[in-house]
């Protein structure tokens, strides 16, 4: 392809947007819409998966043991315990060093020392590691069945409403980009309809003094593409800046929140979504033109 007849497609694509401004206006407004309803859904479930991996290692099961249990009670259920499926670590904590820790954390040294030794009220306990917080549910029922005991805290509640609204937001995420993507491909057809319309005398002159297809139909895609890149430069400029600035006012407004969990960065989030979202608007803009082109360019 010769230089001059690459000049000659983008200076005939670029004034084609320029001919069809209304058409072209809605072509890449419907491109960024679908291209910012991406990237909206791709921020929302790559930071619930990358909470769910933080949960994994976060968020186990406490197992608190009646109390009179001798050592040899303690070991027992200890390694019924590691024998559970899905059970990655056991952790155990005596009395003692569960009233270190509660001092610790709530810095109550000087009220909390009259309850050491024989006034200790805390009981014995294991922190259990899981391979993955889906089983919860299956891990706990199981240590229901242990003699010795007590009761046993874990999020299994919270744990299946996180991975439900991840499952949701996919599904949900993936069939709102296919119906955009389809109401973008549908409009860029008609842009370039009109793009060919409004230069059929042209065309048919072209083709009269022998241009092949190809070299009247890279106009169009080039006018395509062009439409794909802009409308999805738009929502990435957009998007960067804003996710960046309502994660700061969470961890602003809400430190409780930083404390438990933390989202992606915005340079790990973007470094991926930009140049996806290049190619998604490149891909829509070529298949509108492309398909445009093949039903509707008779000449």
């Amino acid at each position: 392809m010769r230089p001059s007849s690459i000049r000659y497609y983008f200076k005939e694509g670029f004034t084609s947007l320029l001919r069809n401004r209304l058409m072209t206006v809605a072509s890449i407004a419907t491109v960024a819409a679908c291209i910012f309803i991406m990237s909206f859904s791709y921020c929302v479930v790559s930071n619930l998966q990358y909470v769910l991996r933080q949960m994994e290692d976060s968020i186990g099961i406490a197992v608190f043991l009646n109390e009179e249990l001798t050592s040899e009670d303690v070991e027992r259920i200890s390694t019924e315990i590691k024998e559970i499926p899905h059970v990655k670590q056991v952790i155990y904590t005596s009395p003692d060093d569960a009233l270190k820790e509660l001092q610790e954390d709530w810095d109550m040294a000087g009220i909390l020392d009259g309850f050491s030794g024989e006034n200790n009220p805390l009981s014995s306990s294991f922190e259990i590691a899981l391979e993955g917080v889906e089983y919860q549910g299956d891990v706990s029922k199981a240590l229901s069945e242990i003699e010795g005991i007590d009761s046993v805290r874990d999020a299994h509640t919270e744990t299946e409403v996180l991975i439900k609204i991840n499952n949701i937001t996919q599904v949900t995420g993936v069939l709102v980009i296919i119906i955009l993507g389809v109401i973008s491909i549908v409009i860029i057809m008609n842009t370039i309809k009109i793009s060919v319309y409004s230069r059929r005398n042209e065309i048919n002159i072209m083709k009269y003094v022998g241009a092949t297809d190809w070299f009247i139909r890279w106009p169009f895609i080039i006018e395509g593409m062009l439409i794909g890149i802009i409308g999805s430069l738009i929502p990435m400029l957009i998007s960067w800046p804003a996710y960046s600035k309502i994660i700061d006012v969470l961890y602003t407004n809400l430190p409780v929140i930083k404390n438990m969990v933390t989202f992606r960065y915005s340079i790990d989030i973007f470094s991926v979504l930009v140049p996806v979202s290049i190619l998604a608007g490149i891909l829509l803009g070529t298949v509108g033109s492309v398909t445009s082109i093949r039903k509707h360019l008779k000449v």
